[in-house]
């Protein structure tokens, strides 16, 4: 459980900042729906992005492939905002949702 309180959609922008900073495209530029793999974004953009979550989200120890398992900002807001308030988080079957 987090030890910082935000709504889903603030969890939401903290994904684009974080993602369109590693992306080098401005949050504007980035749609919610499209995998962070058509961004570029490696498994070291990834971790980075990872940092960020759990600095500003208030979460540690996320689940290594917590990216990957939820590759768009719309279905990890979702996942990362259950963590936050501790629902149980199921992988994305198709990575959309």
């Amino acid at each position: 459980m987090s030890t910082t309180s935000m709504t889903i959609d603030e969890v939401k922008r903290v994904l684009l900042e974080a993602v369109a900073t590693e992306a080098g495209i401005a949050p504007a530029e980035l749609a919610t729906d499209r995998p962070f793999t058509d961004y570029g974004l490696d498994s070291m953009a990834a971790l980075t992005v990872g940092m960020e979550i759990e600095d500003v989200c208030g979460l540690s120890d996320l689940p290594v492939d917590l990216l990957w398992d939820h590759p768009t900002v719309d279905t990890l807001a979702e996942a990362l905002w259950n963590l936050m308030n501790a629902e149980p988080v199921s992988a994305a079957t198709d990575g959309q949702r």
